[in-house]
């Protein structure tokens, strides 16, 4: 009988991911691949956006130093290069410097052609058919293959999770009785920071009031759920009153308790149970 993986962290547990992702050496990709193996018992989803967490914060972390480094990337590429037509190149490269493949890519494409306009160089990262070194295109098309953090594929798959999520959510508020307005409805009358439902009317979770959802299909980590409290929820709460984030893929244990969770913030990790919701019953 195949046990529940769990998908809510403790600061312990939390943490030893986190480490087991900075010391390990290798694409992204494989690392997703060993997490999964390590941690049987920590859902695969929450593994993998705790991953994407990570590896995005670190490469915003080291950015300027990573376009510092594009020149001697570049020479590095070309005289591999010169010497052998090799589509692993960047690949390989990526490894050695502890860069994602596409990461690599997009900065050997920048520094190798400067002085193109902007919509360019976007057009070569996205369709690395359309750049003129066959062997650079060759390397960007392996990247983006072998990258699952990063690039247009990835971008495309992000949306598209999102997006499911977000359908999810409404279809179970649907059928557990509730009626809603969506982002769509909300701006059509002027509203411009919106949560994903507004009921049109509150009703009550484990006796706690209930104004709106948020749907995230990711792992709420602290850095995550502090920068989402601050461009999103404490202003949905704010201005609508009590609410409700969902984050499908699990959360740390600690952002439950966080002081800047005001208003009345529910942070769960599913849709509640219809026996925990509570519905006003108006007479006609």
């Amino acid at each position: 009988m195949e046990v529940d993986k769990v998908n809510v962290l403790s600061n312990e547990k939390y943490s030893e991911v986190v480490k087991f992702i900075g010391k390990f050496k290798g694409l992204p990709i494989n690392c997703d691949l060993e997490l999964k193996k390590v941690f049987k018992d920590i859902d695969e989803n929450t593994l993998s956006s705790i991953l994407y967490s990570e590896w995005n914060h670190k490469i915003k972390a080291q950015f300027h130093k990573i376009q510092a480094i594009a020149p001697k990337m570049l020479k590095r590429f070309e005289d591999a290069a010169n010497k052998k037509f090799d589509d692993k190149i960047l690949v390989n490269m990526s490894i050695q410097c502890g860069l994602s493949p596409t990461i690599l890519s997009r900065l050997i494409i920048n520094e190798k052609y400067p002085n193109l306009p902007k919509n360019k160089i976007l057009e070569m990262i996205k369709n690395p058919y359309t750049i003129p070194d066959d062997c650079l295109a060759a390397n960007a098309r392996a990247c983006s293959f072998c990258d699952n953090q990063d690039g247009p594929i990835v971008d495309v798959i992000r949306r598209c999770v999102g997006e499911e999520y977000e359908q999810k959510l409404k279809n179970m508020a649907s059928e557990a009785g509730m009626v809603f307005y969506d982002e769509g409805d909300l701006r059509r009358v002027g509203f411009d920071k919106t949560p994903d439902l507004k009921l049109a009317l509150p009703c009550l979770y484990k006796e706690k009031v209930v104004n709106w959802i948020e749907s995230k299909a990711l792992f709420g980590d602290l850095r995550t759920h502090r920068r989402y409290l601050r461009e999103q929820l404490t202003s949905y709460c704010n201005r609508f009153g009590p609410g409700i984030v969902i984050y499908w893929f699990g959360y740390l244990e600690d952002i439950k308790y966080l002081s800047e969770n005001s208003n009345g913030l529910i942070i769960i990790n599913t849709f509640p149970d219809k026996t925990e919701l509570e519905f006003l019953k108006i007479d006609i």
